[in-house]
Protein backbone atom coordinates (compact mmCIF):
# COMPACT_ATOMS: atom_id res chain seq x y z
CA UNK A 1 0.00 0.00 0.00
CA UNK A 2 1.33 3.40 -0.94
CA UNK A 3 2.06 6.05 1.68
CA UNK A 4 -0.72 8.23 0.27
CA UNK A 5 -3.21 5.43 0.82
CA UNK A 6 -1.94 4.76 4.34
CA UNK A 7 -2.02 8.45 5.10
CA UNK A 8 -5.60 8.71 3.81
CA UNK A 9 -6.70 5.92 6.12
CA UNK A 10 -5.00 7.64 9.06
CA UNK A 11 -6.63 10.95 8.21
CA UNK A 12 -10.07 9.41 7.91
CA UNK A 13 -9.67 7.70 11.26
CA UNK A 14 -8.49 10.90 12.87
CA UNK A 15 -11.39 12.90 11.45
CA UNK A 16 -13.82 10.24 12.55
CA UNK A 17 -12.53 10.16 16.11
CA UNK A 18 -11.70 13.81 16.63
CA UNK A 19 -14.28 15.42 14.39
CA UNK A 20 -11.83 17.76 12.66
CA UNK A 21 -8.23 18.16 11.58
CA UNK A 22 -6.37 21.45 11.54
CA UNK A 23 -5.59 22.63 8.03
CA UNK A 24 -1.90 22.40 7.22
CA UNK A 25 -1.18 19.85 9.94
CA UNK A 26 0.25 17.39 7.43
CA UNK A 27 3.90 17.64 6.44
CA UNK A 28 4.96 16.80 2.91
CA UNK A 29 8.72 16.76 3.33
CA UNK A 30 11.12 17.59 0.54
CA UNK A 31 14.91 17.64 0.49
CA UNK A 32 17.44 19.36 -1.77
CA UNK A 33 21.08 18.28 -1.64
CA UNK A 34 23.90 19.85 -3.64
CA UNK A 35 27.58 18.94 -3.66
CA UNK A 36 29.48 22.20 -4.14
CA UNK A 37 32.97 21.63 -2.70
CA UNK A 38 34.02 19.17 -5.39
CA UNK A 39 33.02 21.78 -7.98
CA UNK A 40 35.41 24.38 -6.56
CA UNK A 41 38.55 25.75 -8.19
CA UNK A 42 40.59 23.51 -5.90
CA UNK A 43 39.12 20.46 -7.66
CA UNK A 44 38.24 21.72 -11.13
CA UNK A 45 40.75 24.49 -11.72
CA UNK A 46 37.84 26.95 -11.84
CA UNK A 47 34.88 27.67 -9.61
CA UNK A 48 31.61 26.19 -10.81
CA UNK A 49 28.79 28.41 -9.50
CA UNK A 50 26.03 26.15 -10.80
CA UNK A 51 25.69 23.92 -7.71
CA UNK A 52 24.42 26.87 -5.66
CA UNK A 53 22.13 28.03 -8.47
CA UNK A 54 20.68 24.54 -8.88
CA UNK A 55 20.22 24.22 -5.12
CA UNK A 56 18.42 27.57 -4.84
CA UNK A 57 16.21 26.83 -7.84
CA UNK A 58 15.16 23.37 -6.63
CA UNK A 59 14.51 24.61 -3.09
CA UNK A 60 12.28 27.45 -4.25
CA UNK A 61 10.40 25.38 -6.81
CA UNK A 62 9.86 22.40 -4.53
CA UNK A 63 8.33 24.76 -1.96
CA UNK A 64 6.17 26.33 -4.67
CA UNK A 65 4.73 22.90 -5.47
CA UNK A 66 3.67 22.52 -1.84
CA UNK A 67 6.45 20.52 -0.23
CA UNK A 68 7.27 21.61 3.32
CA UNK A 69 9.52 21.59 5.20
CA UNK A 70 12.43 21.54 2.73
CA UNK A 71 15.52 19.89 4.17
CA UNK A 72 18.86 18.90 2.69
CA UNK A 73 22.06 20.93 2.45
CA UNK A 74 24.37 22.85 0.16
CA UNK A 75 28.07 22.03 0.51
CA UNK A 76 29.72 20.36 3.48
CA UNK A 77 26.42 19.53 5.17
CA UNK A 78 25.64 17.13 2.33
CA UNK A 79 27.12 13.98 3.83
CA UNK A 80 26.19 10.36 3.37
CA UNK A 81 25.14 10.07 7.00
CA UNK A 82 22.99 13.22 6.86
CA UNK A 83 21.26 12.07 3.68
CA UNK A 84 20.56 8.56 4.93
CA UNK A 85 19.38 9.81 8.33
CA UNK A 86 16.70 12.04 6.85
CA UNK A 87 15.61 10.55 3.51
CA UNK A 88 12.91 8.14 4.65
CA UNK A 89 10.20 10.73 5.50
CA UNK A 90 10.72 12.69 2.28
CA UNK A 91 8.14 12.77 -0.49
CA UNK A 92 10.42 14.64 -2.89
CA UNK A 93 14.21 14.36 -3.24
CA UNK A 94 16.61 16.39 -5.36
CA UNK A 95 20.35 15.67 -5.62
CA UNK A 96 23.02 17.58 -7.54
CA UNK A 97 26.42 15.94 -7.53
CA UNK A 98 28.68 13.63 -9.49
CA UNK A 99 26.91 10.39 -10.32
CA UNK A 100 27.74 7.16 -12.09
CA UNK A 101 26.75 3.53 -12.48
CA UNK A 102 29.47 1.85 -10.43
CA UNK A 103 30.16 -1.83 -10.15
CA UNK A 104 28.49 -3.38 -7.13
CA UNK A 105 30.81 -4.13 -4.22
CA UNK A 106 29.67 -7.75 -4.34
CA UNK A 107 28.90 -9.60 -7.56
CA UNK A 108 29.18 -8.28 -11.08
CA UNK A 109 26.12 -6.08 -11.27
CA UNK A 110 25.63 -2.30 -11.17
CA UNK A 111 25.10 -0.32 -7.97
CA UNK A 112 24.59 3.30 -9.01
CA UNK A 113 25.67 6.10 -6.71
CA UNK A 114 26.04 9.84 -6.31
CA UNK A 115 28.84 11.41 -4.29
CA UNK A 116 28.49 13.27 -1.03
CA UNK A 117 30.14 16.66 -0.67
CA UNK A 118 33.81 15.99 0.20
CA UNK A 119 34.12 19.03 2.45
CA UNK A 120 36.15 22.23 2.00
CA UNK A 121 39.60 20.59 2.03
CA UNK A 122 39.08 17.58 -0.26
CA UNK A 123 37.88 16.61 -3.72
CA UNK A 124 35.44 13.81 -4.53
CA UNK A 125 36.63 10.22 -4.33
CA UNK A 126 33.99 7.61 -5.05
CA UNK A 127 35.77 5.10 -2.79
CA UNK A 128 35.10 7.47 0.11
CA UNK A 129 32.11 9.54 -0.97
CA UNK A 130 29.72 7.23 -2.79
CA UNK A 131 26.11 7.09 -1.61
CA UNK A 132 25.02 3.86 -3.23
CA UNK A 133 21.56 2.97 -4.45
CA UNK A 134 21.61 -0.29 -2.49
CA UNK A 135 22.30 1.60 0.74
CA UNK A 136 19.51 4.08 0.05
CA UNK A 137 17.07 1.26 -0.71
CA UNK A 138 17.97 -0.50 2.53
CA UNK A 139 17.44 2.75 4.41
CA UNK A 140 14.09 3.62 2.83
CA UNK A 141 12.86 0.07 3.54
CA UNK A 142 10.24 0.03 0.82
CA UNK A 143 8.82 3.48 1.51
CA UNK A 144 7.61 5.05 -1.76
CA UNK A 145 8.51 8.50 -3.06
CA UNK A 146 6.75 10.92 -5.37
CA UNK A 147 9.24 13.24 -7.09
CA UNK A 148 12.92 12.27 -7.39
CA UNK A 149 15.42 14.30 -9.42
CA UNK A 150 19.03 13.21 -9.86
CA UNK A 151 20.87 16.22 -11.32
CA UNK A 152 24.02 14.23 -12.04
CA UNK A 153 25.68 12.46 -14.91
CA UNK A 154 24.51 8.96 -15.90
CA UNK A 155 21.79 8.26 -13.31
CA UNK A 156 19.11 8.61 -15.97
CA UNK A 157 20.63 5.91 -18.17
CA UNK A 158 19.03 2.51 -18.61
CA UNK A 159 21.85 1.00 -16.53
CA UNK A 160 20.97 3.10 -13.49
CA UNK A 161 19.76 1.32 -10.38
CA UNK A 162 18.97 4.60 -8.60
CA UNK A 163 15.23 4.67 -9.41
CA UNK A 164 14.79 1.38 -7.54
CA UNK A 165 16.40 2.93 -4.45
CA UNK A 166 13.24 5.07 -4.26
CA UNK A 167 10.87 2.26 -5.28
CA UNK A 168 10.27 3.76 -8.73
CA UNK A 169 10.11 1.20 -11.51
CA UNK A 170 11.85 2.01 -14.78
CA UNK A 171 8.60 2.17 -16.74
CA UNK A 172 6.77 5.09 -18.32
CA UNK A 173 3.26 3.98 -17.41
CA UNK A 174 3.40 3.53 -13.65
CA UNK A 175 -0.02 3.42 -11.96
CA UNK A 176 1.52 5.12 -8.93
CA UNK A 177 1.95 8.88 -8.63
CA UNK A 178 5.74 8.98 -8.98
CA UNK A 179 8.31 10.57 -11.27
CA UNK A 180 12.07 10.09 -11.53
CA UNK A 181 14.23 12.44 -13.62
CA UNK A 182 17.91 12.04 -14.47
CA UNK A 183 20.51 12.59 -17.19
CA UNK A 184 21.77 9.83 -19.45
CA UNK A 185 25.29 10.95 -20.35
CA UNK A 186 28.09 13.15 -19.06
CA UNK A 187 26.28 16.46 -18.61
CA UNK A 188 27.39 20.06 -18.15
CA UNK A 189 25.94 21.88 -15.15
CA UNK A 190 25.00 24.77 -17.45
CA UNK A 191 22.78 22.43 -19.46
CA UNK A 192 21.28 20.96 -16.30
CA UNK A 193 20.38 24.45 -15.10
CA UNK A 194 18.84 25.39 -18.43
CA UNK A 195 16.77 22.21 -18.51
CA UNK A 196 15.67 22.43 -14.90
CA UNK A 197 14.66 26.08 -15.16
CA UNK A 198 12.37 25.13 -18.03
CA UNK A 199 11.12 22.00 -16.26
CA UNK A 200 10.24 23.77 -13.00
CA UNK A 201 8.77 26.78 -14.77
CA UNK A 202 6.37 24.65 -16.79
CA UNK A 203 5.46 22.37 -13.89
CA UNK A 204 4.63 25.23 -11.54
CA UNK A 205 2.30 26.77 -14.13
CA UNK A 206 -0.77 24.91 -12.86
CA UNK A 207 -1.96 21.76 -11.11
CA UNK A 208 -3.19 20.23 -14.39
CA UNK A 209 0.34 20.19 -15.79
CA UNK A 210 2.23 16.95 -15.37
CA UNK A 211 5.90 16.25 -14.75
CA UNK A 212 6.00 14.36 -18.05
CA UNK A 213 4.66 17.42 -19.88
CA UNK A 214 7.27 19.57 -18.11
CA UNK A 215 9.96 17.11 -19.19
CA UNK A 216 8.74 17.24 -22.79
CA UNK A 217 8.68 21.04 -22.75
CA UNK A 218 12.19 21.33 -21.30
CA UNK A 219 13.56 18.74 -23.72
CA UNK A 220 12.13 20.64 -26.65
CA UNK A 221 13.63 24.08 -26.04
CA UNK A 222 17.09 23.01 -27.25
CA UNK A 223 20.24 25.05 -26.90
CA UNK A 224 21.98 22.56 -24.64
CA UNK A 225 25.78 22.44 -24.58
CA UNK A 226 27.40 19.02 -24.50
CA UNK A 227 30.90 17.76 -23.73
CA UNK A 228 31.34 16.01 -27.10
CA UNK A 229 29.49 14.07 -29.79
CA UNK A 230 29.58 10.87 -27.74
CA UNK A 231 27.87 12.65 -24.83
CA UNK A 232 24.84 14.44 -26.30
CA UNK A 233 22.57 16.17 -23.84
CA UNK A 234 19.80 13.74 -22.94
CA UNK A 235 17.45 13.79 -19.99
CA UNK A 236 15.30 10.76 -19.17
CA UNK A 237 12.37 9.92 -16.91
CA UNK A 238 10.43 7.02 -15.47
CA UNK A 239 7.20 6.88 -13.54
CA UNK A 240 3.68 8.10 -14.20
CA UNK A 241 2.84 10.30 -17.20
CA UNK A 242 -0.10 11.84 -15.31
CA UNK A 243 1.60 12.77 -12.02
CA UNK A 244 1.67 16.54 -11.51
CA UNK A 245 4.69 16.43 -9.20
CA UNK A 246 2.78 17.80 -6.23
CA UNK A 247 2.18 16.24 -2.82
Amino acid sequence: MKRAQMLLVSVLLAVSSLGAMAQGALAWDGAVWSNSDSFSSRCLGFTDTYPKQLYSLATAQMAALGYSPIGGALGAGFTRSAFLATVAPDWAVYVHSHGDNYRATSGSGIDSAFLQDPGPTACSDYHVDAVRASTIKATTAGVPFGLVIMSTCYLGSTKSTMPDAFQIAKVKNSPDMEFYLGYVNSTYDSSSLRFEKAFWSYLSGGITRTAYQAFTYASGIGGYSQPDASNPFQANWWGSPIFNGRP
